[in-house]
């Protein structure tokens, strides 16, 4: 049975099945103090609902200034892949100091390059904060908040939606559907250790169909996908009887959605289809290739392919360090394929040419250069070769599950600019803490 938390307590997982899904924490770590944890629920739960905005930024930036008081210098600690993230920052100021910013008749100004660059700041040293104190902070009392930014958030986003401010205060409880469903990929996963622990694993098993069918409701396409296969990774720790029926569903899980324009898949699609239209017509129409399915109708699809020609029109031009942080959208490209997209053809090029990338690797690509993004993508393949590596050898557990959502938000960084966040990077120190080549070794 699973014993309640107390004040100083982490959980206690008894059974012997839960104890292979949850090793046990060394004791001989010293703890952070009690208020620096409070302050890191804190952190992570308004990282899940990011519902406050104070003078146009994330109540979360205040939360680790104020981390950042209480800890001193400590990233001048030796830690692995600290240097790889100090890198990427240097790229990127080298790149927004050096940015084309004569060919950029848009461009805010100076001011507006520094605010970005403080925020990089903010996102690297939070990522090494949690690298440096990781095995310091109560994993468990995060995943407990994650989870109640998770409901929070969910709440917020569909019953009880609300915009007021005054006075530089805002408070949000519903954002884009974007901005949603990215963060529902990023914190999930990482919501299943408290999940686990308070409930049981035979009561855990009720909230895969509950977060698909919230993921389901937004409408949205990609989402739904990514959402299914890290549902199924969760599945293969939790249910280690099945762990290899789950590691067979992903291969044709996979070749499904590679080959859903077969016809000889179609009769099955529409079966698939028609049980979820009620629920999410879009990925519905997704399945069925018609109506918003047909990508080649699709204007936000046909948006994305034009950003990525736009991309490589600026890579072209400037391919080492690109044109500087958060600049893409300031770019005036020569947009020679729009031509291409008839459907596209309502808009003029001023308005194509101030989108987002829609395509965090080429928001990268374009913004940091080749150089800048080799470093992200070191970032991103480092922690994914070790997830892959534990799936292998069937060394999973609920310690790793921010490689999970780490793998979710890789794949959905096609579909989305969301680098540009504190929950990514978060996810990116976390995950790079966890990597330790001894233990996936045969």
């Amino acid at each position: 049975m699973v014993r309640g938390i107390r004040k100083g307590q982490t959980f206690n997982i008894m059974t012997e099945r839960q104890s292979m899904v949850i090793p046990p924490r060394p004791t001989e770590v010293k703890m952070l103090p009690r208020s620096t944890q409070q302050l890191l629920n804190a952190f992570v739960f308004f990282l899940a609902f990011p519902s406050i905005s104070i003078f146009g930024n994330s109540i979360t930036f205040y939360i680790f200034i104020i981390l950042l008081i209480r800890s001193g210098i400590f990233w001048t600690k030796n830690i692995p892949y600290k240097n790889l993230l100090f890198t990427f920052l240097m790229i990127v100021c080298a790149a927004t100091a050096l940015g084309p910013y004569a060919k950029m008749d848009r461009y805010p100004g100076f001011f507006y390059s520094l605010q970005i660059l403080i925020q990089y700041l903010y996102w690297i040293l939070m990522a090494v904060y949690f690298m440096v104190y990781k095995g310091r902070y109560q994993m468990m009392q995060l995943s407990q908040w994650i989870f109640y930014g998770v409901c929070a958030a969910t709440i917020g986003y569909y019953l009880l939606p609300f915009n007021v401010g005054s006075f530089g205060i805002e408070l949000m409880t519903k954002g884009t559907r974007n901005s949603y469903v990215f963060t529902l990929l990023c914190t999930i996963p990482l919501a299943f250790k408290y999940i686990v622990a308070k409930w049981g694993l035979k009561k855990s098993i009720w909230f895969f169909p509950a977060f698909l069918l919230v993921m389901l409701l937004t409408n949205g396409r990609s989402g739904a996908i990514i959402i299914l296969l890290e549902l199924m990774l969760i599945a293969a720790i939790l249910y280690r009887q099945f762990n290899r029926t789950i590691k067979f569903m992903l291969i044709p899980f996979v070749l499904l959605f590679l080959l859903m324009e077969s016809s000889g898949l179609q009769p099955y699609l529409e079966v698939l289809a028609s049980q979820v239209e009620s629920i999410n017509p879009r990925f519905a129409s997704l399945l069925r290739s018609e109506g918003e399915g047909d990508l080649t109708f699709d204007k936000s699809w046909l948006i994305r392919k034009l950003m990525i020609d736009k991309g490589f029109e600026i890579v072209k031009e400037y391919p080492v360090l690109g044109v500087g942080a958060n600049n893409f959208k300031y770019y005036d490209g020569e947009l020679e394929s729009l031509s291409k997209y008839s459907r596209l053809g309502s808009q003029t090029m001023e308005f194509y040419n101030s989108r987002s990338a829609h395509n965090s690797y080429i928001q990268v690509l374009t913004e940091f250069g080749v150089l800048g993004f080799f470093n992200f993508i070191l970032l991103l393949i480092i922690p994914l070769i070790y997830q892959i590596r534990l799936i292998i050898l069937d060394r999973n557990h609920l310690d790793y599950l921010p490689l999970i959502a780490l793998l979710g938000i890789t794949m959905h960084f096609y579909a989305i600019s969301s680098f540009t966040g504190a929950v990514p990077w978060f996810l990116i120190g976390i995950s790079l803490s966890l990597i330790d080549w001894r233990k996936v070794r045969r």
